[in-house]
């Protein structure tokens, strides 16, 4: 049965980059989520597209469902998320609403829907893109820190109940990466990392042996003083 890696998030950023870096692995299929597949210029027979909201549990059903049909999961990726520029106040209640909704809820529907098939299969990779801010929270970032360190104590908790089903569960706490979030959303543009080194750290990750699992880290350019 062939392995199949989902990517969440797929439609731009560090989720399209993966779909690239993935997909450069003999005989994986590349199972792409997102909401709008404009940008995405890739032509694979072993990459699937569907458009799913990860908020919606149903949604994200009917695609582990489909993925039946082409194998078994072997990797998550969980790389939706949002940000917000203006994040330094609590009445913002639309941004709240959205980074909560994607960041947290989005995340932890993905994972309630894959994991009884990776306990099954007693086999399993997710990686759970976090932020530094999930340790180190700043006061422009007061909504999205908190939603990331959820994400951290999430899969904390889940590499210590999962890891007697041979899953592994990755916590990647990535800063500053050249994304279209950093760059337009947060008007970040220098001192960032190139996002296909950091597509290539992720390909990394997944790629050790089963038995391995690099539980916990955070990536930041050597120039980063935070």
């Amino acid at each position: 049965m062939r392995k199949v890696i989902l990517i969440t998030g797929a439609t731009s950023g560090i989720g399209l980059e993966c779909v690239s870096r993935f997909l450069e692995i003999n005989d994986v299929i590349v199972f792409a989520i997102g909401r709008n597949f404009s940008k995405m210029n890739i032509n694979n027979d072993r990459l699937i597209v569907r458009k799913c909201d990860v908020t919606k549990i149903d949604e994200v059903n009917t695609i582990v469902n489909e993925i039946k049909s082409y194998g078994t999961i072997d990797c998550v990726i969980n790389a939706a998320g949002v940000a917000s520029r203006g994040d330094n106040t609590i009445d913002e209640h639309d941004s709240i609403q959205k980074m909560i909704e994607t960041n947290i809820l989005g995340t932890t529907n993905v994972i309630e829907c894959i994991l009884p098939i990776m306990r099954e299969n007693k086999f399993g990779t997710v990686i759970n893109l976090s932020s530094l801010a999930d340790r180190y929270p700043r006061p422009n970032n007061v909504i999205y820190a908190a939603t990331k360190a959820y994400v951290k104590s999430l899969s904390d908790s889940l590499r210590l109940q999962n890891a007697k089903y041979n899953i592994r569960v990755v916590n990647l706490a990535p800063v500053l990466v050249a994304t279209p979030m950093v760059n337009d959303v947060l008007g970040i543009k220098d001192g960032t990392i190139n996002i296909k080194d950091f597509g290539e750290i992720i390909k990394f990750i997944y790629m050790q042996p089963q038995d391995i699992c690099i539980r916990d880290i955070v990536i930041a350019p050597t120039s980063y003083e935070g």
